[in-house]
């Protein structure tokens, strides 16, 4: 470790009403096995009614910190979490409050961005696994991964270089699809890239609650919708 080129990394979690999850979700960041002065996590509790707030400042440290607004809205509380960063920070990687990171990931990623430093890679995603171990699930996630893999697109954590991300920011008045924008914008700057890794796990509660293949019709009928529409509908919530 103390050879190699090593890039500050600043993790941005966005928090609305998540208290069954974001613990399981900060001590994955505790135990991630990078240096402490190489990376930092932003907790951006926003307009929750649930412990969330409590539960994120009982990990608050030298690199750990946690913030709450009263706004709502997860490009709010994504963009607010950017400006809280250090400035020497080097990439933001957005990662949702029910999202693991395993230890070593952040030197798998070191090691990618490194490696591939000729090739401007400005945004970015990784493959994701299920929480759940099933198989059904694991083959509905391989499906979005080669998705996301073709449409540019993510689920769950997008990976950003610091200084693309503050010409483009999240939409805020975007309910749906907020992120594909930014990540559509950013390409402006450079390249898409995307990373198969087996230490990035997110929950199932969404395609639990909806259905796989119904939340694959709405994907495709949010991602095809004229943006003016989207501004007008409110992103359902599932907790």
């Amino acid at each position: 470790m103390d050879n190699k080129t090593l890039l500050k990394f600043s993790i941005v979690i966005p928090a609305h009403n998540e208290e069954k999850y974001i613990e399981e979700t900060l001590k994955h960041l505790k135990e991630i096995g990078y240096p402490n002065d190489f990376y930092e996590v932003v907790v951006v509790e926003n307009g929750s009614s649930d412990k969330t707030y409590e539960i994120s400042k009982k990990y608050e440290c030298e690199n750990f910190k946690v913030f709450s607004i009263d706004k709502k809205g997860v490009s709010v509380a994504r963009n607010f979490g950017a400006k809280k960063i250090k400035e020497n920070s080097d990439w933001l990687i957005f990662l949702d409050a029910d999202t693991h990171l395993k230890k070593g990931f952040l030197d798998d990623l070191n090691d990618f961005l490194i490696k591939n430093s000729s090739k401007n890679y400005v945004v970015g995603t990784t493959s994701l696994l299920p929480q759940k171990n099933s198989l059904y699930a694991k083959f509905w996630f391989k499906f979005y991964d080669i998705s996301h893999i073709l449409l540019h697109a993510s689920l769950s954590i997008q990976i950003v270089r610091k200084d693309v991300f503050y010409k483009v920011w999240y939409d805020e008045n975007l309910q749906y699809t907020e992120d594909w924008k930014m990540m559509k914008s950013a390409e402006k700057f450079g390249k898409f890239f995307f990373i198969w890794t087996n230490k990035v796990y997110t929950s199932t509660r969404r395609f639990d609650s909806v259905g796989y293949i119904k939340q694959l019709m709405l994907f495709i009928y949010w991602g095809i919708l004229p943006e003016r529409y989207k501004r007008k509908v409110n992103y359902e919530v599932i907790r």
